[in-house]
């Protein structure tokens, strides 16, 4: 049965906030099934490494040089860095660092970046209560499933609108895995959503420059959410059916405009959501991903070369296409570039860190290469999202014309990433940072969490020393 025709949908008018708090309140780690457990151990292991590997980045050390400046250090150790902080600040710092680098988890369906919100706050919390593995996944799940279910009910209509979905919906989820952790009740889980929906924020608008802006909503939305959760724990109350009610989130995020009520659909309705989250092998806009590994399999199997091409066209659906025009001058820009992410592909046939150095983005090649690029958005393949993320890219030479069409990128369920890539993708990002016998060490305890009695111990071996 596809995942498609497994959704039961809850009309928000019946319920939706209801729903969500019956779910986090009831969700109990022996009642997730081993699929379930074993996506959530991947989403750990891929997130702390990308925690640790842009704990080092320009923007994250900024922000903690920013806390550094107006309060002393705390007691909570954050994965790749060595100054400890309060829980809010190990939340915002990771969350930042997480989001980062472009090689964070998603949701496609939802355009939702749900690893790099829900896992800071987790850890934190985690590490202050000394929870054990199982509690740990059972949060982490508890999040996940919380802001996908929104970010489903709001796709496409939450992007369109202006907004990043991982600001809007990542305070939610990052509620809900400390609601599990510090055991609220289900009225407090209630005030914890409400809450956390007047954090709900983030402007796409770091697609036209500014892109550093984007890694802080994701600081941002772990930070709020935690509050929010502790908030309701000492009894502050937040709106009452905060996802369904008039002015509510609904509303504001969704179907303001046009007044059409969108579904809530929760497990067992739907299968648990982040067994459908991709993992990025490329540190780049997920968006542009298919196009990026369409057009370096096509130059490879013609064996074009980069003198060769002529025009490059690109048609792929609409919220990709905006990344069109989105220019390379600093780090940040040029991970969210289409132009650039395609001269990445021309030049080196894939994407890495080391890509987006000053040396290699001020290149003039990638200019000349940006002027040989079209990119448009035909109704027929815009109308293939959000099921499919498709890029159909035709280069052209003075031999022809030649075409190649990828419907997802590698690392979603239909294109996975296996066990093996993932633990190379980690030991790459963290053994520059922790060195090779930590990183393996690390690698080792995050894959068998779920037998840890406690995760202090290990959230410490992620933190530098």
């Amino acid at each position: 049965m596809s995942h498609a025709e497994a959704v039961h949908p809850l009309n928000p008018a019946a319920g939706a906030t209801a729903a969500l708090v019956e779910f986090v309140g009831g969700l109990r780690y022996g009642d997730l099934t081993d699929e379930v457990r074993y996506y959530a151990r991947r989403h750990l292991l891929d997130t702390v490494g990308v925690m640790i590997a842009g704990a080092p980045g320009e923007v994250a050390t900024r922000a903690e040089a920013v806390i550094a400046s107006v309060r002393g250090a705390g007691k909570i150790p954050v994965p790749g860095r060595a100054r400890r902080a309060d829980l809010l600040d190990a939340a915002f710092l990771g969350g930042t660092a997480a989001h980062g680098i472009e090689l964070d988890d998603g949701y496609r369906v939802g355009s939702a970046h749900c690893g790099c919100v829900v896992v800071p706050a987790a850890l934190s919390v985690a590490y202050e209560k000394n929870a054990s593995g199982s509690s740990l996944i059972e949060a982490m799940v508890a999040g996940y499933e919380t802001a996908i279910a929104l970010a489903r009910a709001c796709a496409p209509d939450l992007r369109q609108r202006g907004f990043h979905p991982t600001g809007a919906v990542g305070p939610f989820g990052a509620a809900m895995a400390v609601a599990k952790l510090r055991g609220l009740s289900a009225e407090k889980i209630a005030n914890a959503l409400g809450i956390a929906a007047s954090s709900a924020a983030g402007l796409f608008a770091f697609v036209n420059g500014g892109g550093d802006i984007k890694r802080l909503h994701a600081g941002h939305a772990s930070r709020e959410g935690m509050q929010a959760a502790l908030l309701a724990e000492h009894n502050v109350e937040g709106p009452p059916q905060v996802i369904e009610a008039r002015d509510g989130f609904m509303q504001a995020f969704a179907f303001g405009r046009g007044g059409k009520l969108r579904a809530i659909a929760l497990p067992p309705a739907v299968p648990f959501g982040i067994t459908d989250c991709y993992i990025k092998p490329s540190a780049c806009c997920r968006h542009i991903q298919p196009a990026v590994e369409a057009l370096s399999a096509l130059l490879d199997d013609e064996k074009i070369k980069p003198e060769d091409i002529t025009r490059i066209d690109v048609e792929t659906y609409r919220i990709a296409a905006e990344h069109a025009h989105t220019g390379w001058d600093d780090y940040a820009s040029a991970q969210l570039s289409f132009p650039y992410l395609i001269g990445l592909a021309v030049r080196f046939r894939g994407v890495k860190l080391e890509h987006f150095s000053d040396e290699v983005r001020r290149n003039p090649a990638f200019t000349e290469i940006a002027r040989k690029l079209h990119v448009s958005a035909p109704v027929e393949i815009d109308r293939l999202y959000p099921d499919l993320r498709p890029a159909r890219v035709t280069v052209t030479t003075a031999r022809g014309s030649v075409t190649r069409q990828a419907d997802e990128a590698l690392g979603s369920r239909l294109v996975p990433l296996d066990d093996k890539g993932l633990r190379a993708k980690f030991h790459g990002l963290v053994e520059p940072v922790l060195g090779a016998a930590r990183a393996s060490e690390l690698s080792q305890r995050l894959w068998d969490i779920d037998k840890a009695r406690e995760v202090r111990s290990l959230i410490e071996a992620a933190a530098k020393t």
